[in-house]
């Protein structure tokens, strides 16, 4: 008999140890697999990501607003004076067109202390009522309202909608709603 060497390895009669087939890369299926899998994800999660950028525009919008109405509260207070916030465009008076930040009540953002660029075109930003602008008085207070509040209207390609309403006394609050004003 012979001996069991452990040691040792099979050989193919000539000495040398068999080679071993080393793969490199991916084969064509694999490849084909991958892709299709990965057609498959990004048609799903497209429509999400879109409709998610869509709804994050209008809350970066709202959140704007609520800024700009507050500095027109509070740079009213610091002149006790009235200051209003205005849409830009003096002829749709949809805000979403660009706003400013003025003193007093002009028909024009002329003199303007800040202006507000343009959201854009998705989104429409309108004062109730159809006013086209929204002024404070020196003591942080809507003026010009009937002792009523004042509401923004902001909408979204009619899937999303936010309501910044402005009490009295000067203080905005944001609600949301699924379904635009008609």
């Amino acid at each position: 008999g012979q001996a069991f060497n452990a040691g040792t390895r099979p050989h193919d009669g000539r000495g040398a140890p068999p080679r071993r087939r080393v793969q490199q890369g991916f084969t064509l299926i694999e490849l084909m697999i991958t892709l299709a899998i990965s057609a498959i994800l990004l048609s799903v999660a497209a429509p999400a990501y879109q409709s998610f950028i869509g709804s994050t525009a209008l809350t970066t919008a709202t959140n704007d607003l609520v800024a700009a109405l507050n500095m027109a509260r509070s740079e009213a207070l610091k002149r006790d004076g009235q200051v209003s916030l205005r849409a830009a465009n003096i002829v749709s008076d949809d805000f979403a067109d660009g706003y400013c930040l003025v003193p007093g009540k002009p028909d024009d953002c002329d003199d303007a202390l800040r202006n507000f660029p343009a959201v854009g075109s998705e989104i429409s930003m309108v004062v109730s009522g159809g006013y086209d602008k929204v002024t404070f008085d020196g003591m942080g207070g809507l003026t010009d309202t009937s002792n009523s509040t004042r509401a923004f209207e902001l909408c979204r390609a009619n899937e999303d909608h936010r309501r910044v309403t402005i009490a009295l006394v000067g203080r905005a609050k944001v609600s949301a709603d699924t379904s635009c004003p008609s």
